[in-house]
């Protein structure tokens, strides 16, 4: 759900502008213990089954997930609309560690659910477990009428679901079809042993009702996502700077977002959310980007993050600065020090041509390894080649891992049999739609992946939905 104050695209640097930016229960079980990255293995989890008037079917779009012990539960958009949001919010579980899913729908989320919410659409879900409380819970944000609002929808096992909670609603600008005064929600939980602040669960998003300036917003839960203490603010001049909470164990609260000039930064409240440091820059985005155009890739060079068992916090995003002349980018991945961050590197991609592009990644960090035998996990989208046209641009899925820290990547095999073409995706006014982010968990010694993947239309509808592949270490 974007609002069209936004920019067309995000402007990083004139040497990078020519490249891409661009209801019931309802139980499914597929995949198996020897679905491997290596064999290139994808296996569906869910599928769209609604239709709601004015949604793309089928559609599924934006996958977030999070683990605990062999539980995974990820939420997704079901039923993509053109101007924002969608039909509702799915979830898909997992009891074994991503060899079996159920999936369905949250209840009273939507009107397109069982039993229907009230809010029309709902879009940005991201999914953390409290493992003081035992709760799963999922932010959502719903848009009505007249107001959106951030909610939190709450489950003890990732199967039955609660109705949900409202942390904040503001009243829409009116504008347009597409404004909203919040944004990109995100959600986190302390499970930090040793943390002052265990028990806690905090949200992030971007916030416009503030004079019309754009801030990040930030709300705290400590009863297990029943109720939320009032926001605190942290300002940014992008309309999109994509926040990524995390905590560390000793309980410090990190936000990595987007914002001028150009570049990543963090930010870090030592009192549970309640204020923050200055910022600290991460690193300059080189982006290859177009502008966001209906017939493109709709592509955000936003952040992903995640913290190992010692603290260090990594963030990873799709950049150029490896590609003479910013031709095309790369996934790169820096991590935090006692001193600042590290020199991004890059997840080296072999067997392809220099004109193959990779972005949107979603990157995981096992939290029982840490410093140089941090084990990692990005999965992310590759153009085959960056200035494509529209009608012949070919895309895949692919996941790598690392047992190193970043150091040492595997290799990134492509998990669709067949690439995707832009045609059989959703359609936005910012480009076509797989997601503006995606899901990678450990779960043990397995990596999960999970994202939307699109086969050929059939019978006058689409043929996108959510997938998962697997690769275990050791």
């Amino acid at each position: 759900m974007l609002r069209k104050s936004k920019p067309e695209f995000i402007k990083f640097s004139a040497a990078c502008n020519v490249g891409l930016l661009a209801a019931a229960l309802l139980l499914f079980s597929a995949g198996s213990a020897g679905a491997r990255v290596d064999a290139a293995k994808a296996f569906r989890i869910s599928t769209d089954t609604l239709a709601t008037p004015g949604a793309q079917h089928a559609s599924q779009v934006e996958p977030d997930a999070a683990a605990s012990g062999s539980t995974i539960v990820s939420a997704f958009q079901v039923g993509r609309f053109f101007d924002g949001g969608a039909g509702a919010i799915g979830f898909a579980t997992s009891l074994n560690g991503g060899r079996t899913w159920r999936s369905g729908l949250l209840p009273a989320l939507t009107t397109s659910t069982a039993p229907p919410g009230t809010a029309a659409r709902a879009t940005d879900a991201a999914v953390a477990f409290d493992a003081v409380h035992r709760r799963w819970l999922v932010e959502s944000l719903t848009l009505s009428q007249d107001s959106t609002a951030v909610v939190i929808s709450g489950s003890t096992d990732g199967l039955a679901w609660e109705p949900p909670v409202t942390a904040i609603s503001l009243a829409r600008p009116q504008r347009g079809a597409e404004d909203t005064n919040l944004d990109k929600s995100w959600i986190t939980c302390d499970n930090g042993a040793t943390s002052p602040f265990v028990g806690h669960c905090y949200i992030a998003y971007t916030d416009f009702g503030q004079s019309g300036i754009a801030s990040i917003g930030v709300q705290s839960t400590s009863d297990g996502g029943l109720t939320w203490s009032a926001p605190s603010f942290v300002r940014v001049s992008v309309s999109v700077p994509g926040v990524q909470p995390v905590v560390r164990p000793d309980g410090q609260l990190v936000l990595v977002f987007l914002d001028e000039p150009n570049s990543l930064f963090a930010v870090r409240s030592d009192d549970g959310g309640v204020t923050f440091s200055d910022r600290e820059q991460i690193a300059t985005v080189r982006a290859q980007q177009r502008r966001l155009r209906p017939e493109l890739l709709r592509v955000f060079p936003l952040p992903s993050a995640g913290v190992d068992g010692g603290g260090s916090v990594y963030v990873a995003w799709s950049d150029c600065r490896f590609r003479s002349g910013c031709t095309a980018n790369d996934i790169v991945v820096s991590h935090s020090t006692t001193t600042g961050w590290t020199t991004p590197r890059r997840v080296l991609v072999s067997g392809l041509g220099r004109t193959a592009t990779h972005i949107l990644p979603g990157l995981a960090v096992d939290p029982t390894t840490r410093g140089t035998r941090a084990r990692l996990a990005v999965t992310f989208y590759t153009l085959r080649a960056a200035g494509c046209a529209p009608a012949n641009c070919l895309l895949d899925v692919r996941m790598a891992t690392s047992a190193s820290a970043g150091a040492r990547w595997s290799a990134a095999p492509r998990l669709n049999a067949r690439a995707m073409r832009f045609a059989w995706l959703p359609d936005t006014g910012s480009g076509h739609m797989v997601g503006d982010y995606f899901a990678t968990e450990f779960a043990g010694n397995r990596a999960v992946g999970i994202f939307a993947m699109a086969l050929a239309p059939r019978n006058g509808r689409l043929n996108q939905a959510m997938h998962a592949a697997v690769r275990t270490f050791g």
